[in-house]
């Protein structure tokens, strides 16, 4: 199995590990919050059945205070309204109603369950009240049917003046229970949808969590893979060249020649390469100060004076009559952005070409500008030329580059908040801007 492989699946596991992890944690706070939820609503219905049934108790008793007969119609009319099971009795002595509708389990099971509970809780429909001005009555309790119905059931003594009535209330809450399941059933429902929603979620925040570590694994094996390749070859010319002394020792200053300079090429790889590593690991530093542009690009030029004139090249460097403002960074840093920048226009520039160093002022930013009257960058390498170890065809490898420079020039002008880019590009030559802000 390749190290590629390896790592992909080393990823997703750990993006299903972050996204089990972020759902579970989630799906706890969701399942916790779900069950207050219910809590509150279950609550909320307890409250409201008992509610309507307390007002079902005081609907009735009014009836029995103002009215000495109480009609069968009006009992089986409010019976059959609220599903309630009424009994009444006068004195101890039933009335006699056979209810408007049929329950689960017996009407007269269930009234004498109703009665039991109600002398548990000391209230006897047969026994005279003690107050002959205030009803008696139980608070509401439950009451279950044989067959899975349930019921809130009370029991009053009402006192009249020449004795008193007896009343055992029932209401079925066999709907209302179901209601209940219902709901939470529903809530149920919710927090599965909400786990799977969450997993779903967690998958693709997780992903875009790991899309940088991801890109850095990538960019680190691209970076290993590059480098070797660029290593490889200036090794092989020492090895050679080792080789070729012990045979051939008369051609030693050559050989040592091509020896020294591929450990020069091989040192300035090495040097690029820790840049970017640096780069990578957020260790750069920038040492800020006041830096003259004046000084910088007069410098900089007289670096490159000798290398333009050995190719046969003109450098020239233009700035405006009234001197550049300073600007805040790293003088060496800025020194070698340019540098990078005129090293690719020396190698790319003919002989009898013009290489221009240039900088000017331009709103709020100081622009310094490097062009060159070399063959220009084809539309099809423009968007990778600041990619590490690009190079836009062959012939570059041997001109000393390894497709570094640009990369981290890019690098070090955000460092400085500034910004390098092609400014135009042909035929006749590039041009590349460095904007730095004043």
């Amino acid at each position: 199995m390749s190290s590629a492989v390896r790592r992909r699946e080393a990823l997703l596991r750990l993006r299903r590990r972050l996204t089990l992890l972020a759902a579970g944690l989630t799906g706890a706070v969701l399942l916790v919050m779900a069950l207050v939820a219910l809590s509150i609503a279950e609550e909320q219905l307890r409250v409201s059945r008992e509610s309507a049934f307390q007002s079902n108790i005081n609907a009735i008793v009014a009836k029995i205070q103002a009215d000495r007969i109480i009609s069968t119609e009006w009992l089986a009319q409010t019976e059959a309204t609220d599903r309630l099971i009424i009994a009444l009795w006068d004195g101890g002595a039933p009335l006699r109603f056979s209810g408007a509708w049929t329950p689960e389990t017996g009407r007269e099971t269930l009234i004498q369950r109703a009665r039991d509970g109600g002398t548990a809780r000391g209230v006897d429909v047969d026994a005279r009240p003690l107050s002959v001005i205030e009803t008696t009555a139980t608070p509401p309790f439950e009451v279950a049917g044989d067959h899975g119905d349930r019921y809130l059931a009370a029991v009053v003594l009402i006192p009249a003046h020449d004795g008193w009535q007896s009343l055992v209330l029932l209401r079925d809450m066999t709907g209302a229970e179901r209601q209940v399941l219902l709901l939470r059933a529903a809530f149920a429902g919710l927090v599965v949808l909400g786990v799977v929603a969450l997993l779903g979620l967690c998958w693709v925040l997780a992903g875009r969590a790991m899309a940088p570590v991801e890109a850095s694994q990538r960019r680190q094996a691209e970076f290993v893979a590059a480098a070797s390749h660029e290593l490889r070859a200036p090794l092989a010319v020492i090895r050679t060249s080792a080789s070729a002394l012990r045979v051939e020792p008369e051609r030693a200053n050559a050989l040592t020649d091509g020896i020294e300079r591929e450990c020069a090429r091989m040192a300035r790889l090495v040097e690029d390469l820790l840049s970017l590593a640096g780069m990578d690991a957020g260790s750069w530093s920038i040492r800020r100060e006041r830096v003259d542009l004046d000084t910088l690009l007069l410098e900089t030029a007289d670096d490159f004076y000798p290398i333009a004139r050995r190719k046969g090249q003109t450098l020239a460097l233009e700035v405006p009559d009234e001197p550049l403002p300073s600007v805040t960074g790293d003088p060496q840093r800025l020194r070698q952005i340019l540098s990078v920048l005129l090293d690719n226009a020396c190698s790319y520039t003919p002989e009898g070409g013009t290489i221009t160093l240039s900088g000017a002022v331009e709103g709020r930013w100081a622009c310094l500008r490097t062009s060159d009257t070399g063959p220009g960058i084809g539309p099809e390498h423009l968007p990778h030329i600041f990619d590490r170890f690009y190079r836009a065809d062959a012939a570059r490898t041997g001109k000393g580059h390894f497709g570094l420079g640009l990369s981290i020039a890019r690098e070090l002008a955000r460092l400085h908040g500034g910004e390098l880019s092609v400014e135009r590009t042909g035929p006749q030559g590039t041009v590349f801007l460095l904007r730095l802000r004043l």
